[in-house]
């Protein structure tokens, strides 16, 4: 059980990210600032402002659908699965066709 979070790395920060003795550290604080709020939080590293951001935080018993795109993402549906929904259930979620 716990809780899963969505993070997007800058590939081109990864250089700075490796070097950065403290951006674990750093991580960690996004995460736990980010919270269940699921609003994107930056982590820097060296001389990038965004080496990282923290895209979402939910409930391992929740499936959260992000699209990811320009450097951040966006919760799209986040749902009680107990194991997961199948292709057909989630595009069906995604459609609005099933609630």
């Amino acid at each position: 059980m716990g809780y899963n979070t969505t993070v997007i790395v800058m590939n081109d920060a990864l250089g700075q990210i490796e070097n950065d003795p403290e951006f674990g550290k750093k991580l960690a604080a996004a995460i736990r600032a980010n919270g269940l709020r699921n609003k994107p939080v930056d982590v820097d590293a060296g001389y990038h402002g965004n080496a990282a951001t923290v895209i979402e935080t939910h409930h391992a018993d929740f499936t959260a659908v992000v699209g990811v795109g320009g450097n951040t993402g966006i919760v799209l549906e986040t749902f009680s699965t107990g194991r997961g929904p199948d292709r057909e259930d989630l595009l069906k979620r995604l459609a609005g066709l099933k609630k």
